[in-house]
């Protein structure tokens, strides 16, 4: 039998199997892929969201539910136009397991929502970095001009990577306790 050359390896994979980009975590140098999500993601991505409700802290709860709802009902099932979620995913022994996801919807005229979630395990490895970097490359390729989303204000680690992207830190007037983050596309 002879060897598996790449080509012969890529043409036995699925379409979205090659689509992915990966990744190495700096610390633990364990490998992780981004892709865009599907409908066929709903499982993973249900997984993800009950194990990160379970193990976050109260004031992050809102974000989440925020962040589920644009994925499940905008993306995934209602498939709106001009949203678009990542997902970060580890590969087990057993399967696909999503580590982070992302993901933005449009709102006004010419911007979008967008929210970022990463497990725990991950927090310290770059992955939200990936992510959001991830978005903003898709939402200038497509034309989008202004990303915001809100954020607790205590979430420091996501405050110093959103300044680092480029975002703004703008307080809010309806409630205190939270931030809004703007980034303009050029």
């Amino acid at each position: 039998m002879a060897p598996l050359n790449n080509a012969r390896i890529a043409a036995r994979l699925s379409p979205a199997w090659q689509a992915r980009r990966w990744y190495y975590t700096p610390k633990s140098r364990r490998a992780y892929s981004i892709r865009q999500v599907s409908p066929g993601d709903r499982r993973l991505l249900a997984e993800f969201v009950s194990e990160l409700t379970a193990t976050s802290a109260e004031r992050d709860l809102a974000s989440i539910r925020e962040l589920t709802t644009m994925l499940f009902d905008r993306v995934i099932v209602n498939g709106e136009e001009n949203a678009v979620a990542f997902a970060a995913l580890e590969n087990t022994s057993g399967a696909d397991r999503v580590i982070g996801v992302c993901a933005y919807a449009p709102s006004g005229l010419e911007g979008a929502d967008f929210g970022v979630a990463v497990a725990n395990s991950y927090r310290e490895e770059q992955v939200g970095r990936t992510l959001l970097s991830t978005l903003i490359r898709h939402a200038k390729r497509v034309g989008v001009r202004r990303l915001s989303g809100e954020m607790v204000w205590s979430n420091r680690a996501m405050q110093t990577l959103a300044t680092s992207l480029g975002f703004q830190v703008l307080p809010l007037q309806r409630d205190r306790n939270y931030r809004l983050l703007a980034l303009d596309l050029k």
